[in-house]
């Protein structure tokens, strides 16, 4: 192997790993200088709320595409999950209904 190809060698850091500066495209630098007031440093945090019926939407549309073609039960049995998943409890003859729904379209 080529000295141009190799690894940067380990630091003499806490972890032994290479120093965060010698990554290609890394985002920390040698200087840690501190960001800007403008400077987006931080993951950018949904600025719109979402109400129970917009994820509610938001599932039925996803599930109608991932397995629309499916019987109902399946359907109710993917809602049952997805809902459980964002943190919705919906009544079981609400499941049904969309599942329903889902089927028919």
């Amino acid at each position: 192997m080529s000295q141009e190809t190799r690894a940067p060698e380990p630091s003499t850091g806490p972890d032994g790993g290479a120093d965060a500066a010698d990554s290609v495209g890394g985002a920390v630098h040698r200087d840690r200088k501190t960001p800007h007031p403008d400077e987006q440093s931080e993951p950018a945090m949904d600025t719109h709320p979402t109400d129970d019926e917009a994820r509610i939407r938001g599932v039925v549309v996803q599930t109608r595409a991932d397995v629309g073609d499916k019987s109902e039960e399946r359907i109710a049995d993917v809602l049952r999950q997805r809902f459980t998943d964002v943190g919705l409890d919906l009544g079981d003859d609400r499941i049904r209904a969309l599942a329903a729904e889902i089927a028919g379209s």
